[in-house]
């Protein structure tokens, strides 16, 4: 990282240096793993628009009062690159911080991902009330070994922005999938996408999410199981 950008990285360490310098995690590491991520996104003069950046739970609470800071640096990074080698993104830049219990102390995970942002989901018309219900216990898999908690149904997966999940592929409908409580356990329901709810080569509008059963949303698989 050129020398220009260590004043500004350097105020940043003033809000968290003083834990950090007992060998935590140190903020160039995060903002590294940010660019490697954003760089290896790069395809056709493109670059990923979506982050998520996933901390140990000590982690997080190492810069959980820092968050803003840490925000303004990798959004200011970001910018440059795109700057410095010309890229382009197809929309709003999204940054999301989350812990996770299966991201290593000192290594976050940054997912970097290409998301539509430029359709916005629709709202509920007036007066459709939905009743929202908290999930414990329950983690989403992808195929790719993201891990997302369930927190509460109906939990809504799509492409466009708004959704619970969002999954950047055009496979993926803006509003493709809902997840909901049954009596029997958690049930994925097809919301009209165009690509359905795919299980072992056959399509169906409704599959009940138990043990062993791998869904294909679009073109990304994913599956329930218990977790923290």
């Amino acid at each position: 990282m050129s020398d220009e950008r260590l004043p500004r990285i350097e105020r940043l360490l003033d809000l968290t240096a003083r834990k950090v310098s007992g060998g935590g995690l140190h903020p160039l590491e995060i903002l590294q793993r940010v660019r490697d991520a954003a760089e290896s996104s790069v395809r056709d003069g493109g670059v990923a628009n979506d982050f998520r950046i996933s901390f140990h739970p000590g982690d997080y609470r190492q810069y959980e009062q820092s968050l803003a800071s840490l925000r303004r640096e990798i959004e200011q990074l970001l910018d440059d690159l795109e700057r410095e080698q010309r890229l382009r993104r197809i929309g709003e830049r999204l940054l999301e911080f989350a812990v996770s219990p299966s991201a290593a102390e000192g290594t976050p995970v940054v997912i970097a991902r290409f998301t539509d942002t430029s359709h916005p989901v629709q709202a509920a018309p007036p007066g459709a009330t939905r009743r929202i219900t908290r999930v414990r216990g329950q983690v989403l898999v992808l195929g790719d070994g993201s891990r997302i908690r369930l927190t509460h149904v109906p939990f809504v997966i799509g492409r466009g922005p708004g959704n619970d999940l969002v999954l950047p592929s055009l496979a993926v409908s803006r509003r493709h999938a809902e997840i909901d409580r049954i009596a029997e356990g958690f049930v994925l329901r097809d919301l009209g996408s165009r690509n359905g709810l795919v299980v072992d080569g056959a399509r169906y509008d409704r599959v009940r999410l138990l043990t062993g059963v791998t869904v294909v949303v679009g073109d990304v698989t994913l599956w329930l199981e218990a977790g923290e």
